[in-house]
């Protein structure tokens, strides 16, 4: 029958084509204009929320957790050596490296599962004012058993990616990870916080991704804890305010200091020199959270419901430039704060970013008629 139908279409077509059909004059059917389809303002904030889940939080915290398992099994192969090689140890700095950059990816979000049962600081106890890194880490050390029940019981400053720093990138002899006298106990450590790390990660994802329970559909639906999709919204921009925040006065104002030499050893990251690979990080995060990823993100929901588009292209033209001022950097940043021309380099950077929380703050907020909570800087 489909073939018989097809025949009678192709033959009709034809006809058509050459004049034939019995007519002598044929009128050309006007081109039909497909509807506008118009979205309410929930609909809009449902495809929002959706994406935002869908195409960067779960792909972020996915990653993360493939990126701690992939540490956890390097720490594991690590200590398995006799006597590892710095060859040895540049895999598990690698491993650690691509962790850390997960996660740093993953810090737009901090909402649900990241922000309960401490996760978030027991992953990266960060600014460290009071050395609970270190002071954990020693503590650890102490432990008459070094495993991931011992990282567990510790406070939150021996749990984490920091902890872990501390030890594979010390470059102390007396500390280092091949020629510390006590580094067999190190390497217990290593594999202990390796393993806590991962089980953070994986309660994190778990918990968002659950069928029934998980956070995701609390974020997509604007309940549980929310009263509304705006309400989410607000909650997710607030932590977009925070985590900017953190780059300019925690990252860069108080590692750069007002006079030479800045204060290295308070960048974030500054055993392993990756805390301006960190902000890039950040930086992106951040322009994957306003876009959804490749899903629908606020450069469409500005256009669908506000009719706006010049607000998403400024927005944009920021994220550019930031990324263009981070990489006239060429040094590690606990390096540059100490060489004036790099400190040069870094006034515009943090310049920019101050203009581009207030353009947020201002027009991105007035256009959206949302309410963050722009004091919600908690020093992460």
């Amino acid at each position: 029958m489909k073939f018989k139908a097809l025949t009678v279409l192709i033959t009709a077509s034809l006809l058509t084509a050459c004049g034939g059909g019995g007519s002598e004059t044929s009128k050309e059917t006007p081109p039909v204009t497909p509807p506008v389809v118009t979205l309410t303002k929930d609909q809009a904030m449902t495809q929002l929320l959706a994406a935002q889940a869908d195409h960067y939080i779960l792909p972020a915290y996915s990653a993360l957790v493939d990126e701690a398992d992939k540490l956890d099994a390097a720490s594991i192969s690590f200590c398995a050596y006799g006597s590892p090689s710095q060859d040895e140890l540049a895999v598990l700095k690698s491993a650690w490296l691509d962790a850390s950059k997960a996660w740093q990816f993953a810090k737009a979000v901090k909402m649900g599962p990241e922000s309960e049962a401490f996760r978030h600081y027991r992953m990266q106890f960060w600014p460290d004012n009071n050395n609970a890194v270190s002071r954990g880490v020693a503590s650890l050390l102490a432990a008459q058993v070094i495993d991931a029940n011992a990282v567990a019981s510790l406070q939150d400053g021996a749990q984490g990616l920091p902890a872990l720093e501390l030890l594979i990138f010390n470059t102390d002899e007396e500390n280092a990870l091949l020629t510390a006298q006590n580094k067999e106990d190190r390497c217990l450590a290593v594999m202990a916080i390796a393993a806590n790390v991962k089980t953070i990660a994986m309660e994190i994802l778990t918990g968002w991704q659950q069928q029934t329970t998980g956070f995701v559909n609390d974020f997509k639906n604007g309940t549980g804890d929310y009263d509304s999709k705006q309400a989410v919204l607000e909650d997710f921009v607030t932590n977009w305010f925070e985590l900017i925040e953190v780059i300019k006065d925690n990252k860069l104002n108080d590692v750069k200091g007002t006079l030479l030499p800045g204060y290295p050893e308070k960048a974030e990251a500054h055993y392993s020199l990756s805390s301006l690979e960190n902000i890039k990080v950040n930086l992106a995060a951040l322009k994957a959270a306003y876009l959804a990823g490749d899903g629908y993100g606020f450069d469409e929901y500005l256009n669908d419901i506000h009719q706006n588009t010049s607000v998403n292209e400024k927005i944009l033209a920021y994220f550019n430039e930031l990324e263009t001022l981070t990489n006239t950097i060429d040094k590690p940043l606990s390096q540059a704060v100490t060489i004036q021309e790099n400190r040069n380099a870094l006034s515009p950077l943090i310049t920019k970013i101050e203009e581009f929380r207030l353009y947020l703050s201002t027009d991105f907020i007035q256009l959206t008629q949302l309410n963050p909570n722009f004091n919600s800087n908690d020093g992460d």
